[in-house]
């Protein structure tokens, strides 16, 4: 009996192996459900492009990839702008950084297929609690 099931369980996983490894889906990478709609197909086969643009998929994506959809840096920068009566309990601007202004890539902070993380956190401990993560 102990033999059939560990025969059976073997043969369970082997299957569920291959389906995987077959799978057009095998190698996707997590999406933010927030970016799921935008970056799906009507097949609903994720489109690297949109992103990643034509180039290798592990790319980077160009700044201009995230101004395509969420506007310049300047506007994005007068979105989260702090108010001018603003004291130290508000953060600072994340998006017009004291040291870096608005050069910083998008991608030091915002991260589609992990966790995003704050940039400026290496130094200082912001907690920006309306990022998305």
């Amino acid at each position: 009996m102990f033999k059939n099931l560990s025969v059976l369980s073997l043969s369970l996983t082997l299957a569920f192996s291959l389906a995987t490894a077959f799978s057009p889906f095998a190698n996707a990478m997590k999406i933010k459900d927030y970016h799921k709609e935008i970056m799906t197909d009507e097949s609903g086969q994720v489109e690297c492009a949109a992103c990643h643009g034509d180039v290798k998929r592990k790319t980077i994506p160009q700044v201009s990839a995230c101004e395509s959809c969420h506007g310049s840096v300047e506007d994005v920068a007068a979105q989260t702008k702090r108010p001018a009566d603003a004291g130290h309990t508000v953060e600072p601007n994340p998006h017009d950084s004291m040291h870096y202004g608005t050069d910083l890539a998008c991608t030091y902070c915002h991260q589609e297929h992990k966790q995003s993380k704050v940039y400026c956190n290496q130094c200082h401990e912001f907690e920006y609690p309306n990022m998305k993560r």
